[in-house]
């Protein structure tokens, strides 16, 4: 797999007209599913590594005592401090998690598509065992990274109906699942995985399908069938987004 170049990234996230994520839908759904993982865990601190513009931070700090939001780009550090404003018990600071030393310890850790950004395997799992040296004991470590592996699956479906293929993003590095998998095991147990494959088959195959002049049209309905746990494909992988709650061993 190909290296991809930090400055390039680092110049990406610094430019003010970057949005993280453009599908507001399945930005909500991420969120959902963090939030019902931080209920079921009932913690007190959490740490937000890649936090952006802490849209879904603020959200997330609802469930614990106090949250801590990092993130290496100036660009968002300055959105995000607009967005939390005076929200009393989130910490807003400045990480290079390759370069820095993560000294805050937690409960919860929680990344949300931040690893993807490292350039490759071996940078992402010095920034795992950052984070896994900095969880309490029995802490959690809440993963939502993207996988090459359901990124293919899709693309096999949609060159099937002869819809053009999703690259991935110039700027990501995309999980090997099991790759992935057998990395963590050293560390955590995975309690639990979700992948987003109804989705992703929906809005990215079956929604264009319907209709090139709207393809967007019933993508509200198909956030509202996953959140409500409406799997249509057990097991398949299909779309790049997947969430791993990780137990610190």
């Amino acid at each position: 797999m190909q290296e991809k170049d930090l400055s390039v990234i680092k110049e990406h996230w610094e430019n003010k007209e970057t949005v993280s994520l453009k599908d507001i839908n399945l930005q909500l759904l991420e969120r959902s599913t963090i939030v019902k993982y931080l209920q079921n865990i009932n913690k007190k601190t959490l740490k937000d590594i890649g936090c952006g513009d802490c849209s879904d931070t603020i959200h997330y700090a609802q469930n614990v005592k106090k949250a801590y939001a990092y993130d290496f780009s100036d660009a968002m550090l300055e959105k995000a401090s607009i967005v939390i404003n005076e929200t009393s018990n989130i910490s807003l600071g400045k990480l290079n998690i390759l370069e820095d030393n993560l000294l805050q310890r937690s409960d919860v850790v929680i990344t949300k598509r931040m690893l993807i950004n490292l350039g490759n395997f071996q940078n992402q799992k010095i920034a795992i065992e950052k984070i896994y040296n900095s969880l309490e004991k029995d802490g959690c470590f809440i993963m939502l990274e993207t996988s090459l592996d359901g990124l293919n699956n899709l693309n096999d479906l949609r060159k099937k109906f002869n819809l053009e293929i999703i690259p991935e993003p110039f700027h990501n590095t995309l999980f090997n699942l099991e790759e992935l998998k057998n990395f963590l095991k050293e560390y955590f147990i995975i309690e639990d995985v979700k992948y987003f494959s109804t989705y992703f088959y929906l809005t990215r195959l079956y929604n264009p399908l319907l209709g090139q002049d709207d393809a967007f049209k019933y993508d509200n309905l198909a956030r509202e069938m996953s959140m409500d746990n409406i799997s249509l494909f057990d097991s398949k992988i299909i779309g790049p987004q997947f969430c791993m709650m990780l137990k610190k061993k």
